[in-house]
């Protein structure tokens, strides 16, 4: 599969031994299609054109007066900050085991 755009960060939160949580800036239809909690491999790629590979897990948030909003959550140490306006590529692959250690 070809690589594709999926979103560009609207905000991010830093979750305390959690990770890094990405809110789109626009509904990602195509994450409707993954379970809770799948992991993808994605590319993120920085308005300054710096670009790095990361795993991130499919997850949902809720928040009053606002439907539901699949979000990616940055699991692995040490992610760098998150700007405003990094668009976040999907590799077409879901991550393994190893890709998760």
């Amino acid at each position: 599969m070809q690589e594709k755009i999926l979103f560009k960060v609207l905000k991010s939160f830093s979750l305390t031994g959690l990770g890094v949580l990405l809110l789109p800036a626009n509904p990602v239809p195509e994450l409707q299609r993954f379970a809770l909690h799948t992991a993808l491999k994605v590319q993120l790629r920085f308005p300054g054109g710096h670009q790095i590979s990361v795993v991130a897990s499919v997850e949902e948030i809720s928040r009053p007066h606002e439907p539901e909003t699949r979000v990616l959550l940055l699991a692995q140490q040490g992610p760098e900050p998150i700007p405003l306006g990094t668009a976040v590529w999907w590799t077409g692959q879901e991550a393994g085991w190893e890709d998760l250690l």
